[in-house]
């Protein structure tokens, strides 16, 4: 029963990765369209060297979100930072209610 808890936990935790990291995508994706694709209709600017500016934008920015992001998420997992922090507002919480 235990380990059913604790996947429902991880698959949830899982869950929510990804949905951010997709709408964190979703938004750069949209900033580097804008940015890239603007000027070509605006200023003329040429279709090929557009399409190069925004693929390097989402390689560039995008790449370096997921590295950093999902790396630090591993780390606060791996080293148990969340377990500590969670535990330290759950006892914060007891003491306030205690109080009250």
């Amino acid at each position: 029963m235990k380990v059913m808890t604790w996947l429902k936990k991880l698959l949830s935790s899982i869950g929510v990765l990804v949905l951010i990291n997709l709408v964190v995508l979703f938004l750069i994706t949209e900033w580097a369209a804008s940015y890239t694709f603007g000027p070509m209709l605006l200023m003329g600017r040429s279709k090929a060297s557009s399409w190069d500016d925004f693929i390097w934008t989402e390689i560039i920015i995008g790449g370096g979100f997921l590295v950093l992001f999902n790396g630090y998420v591993l780390y606060r997992t791996v080293t148990g930072k969340n377990r500590e922090y969670n535990r330290k507002l759950t006892e914060e919480k007891n003491k306030r209610n205690k109080k009250k």
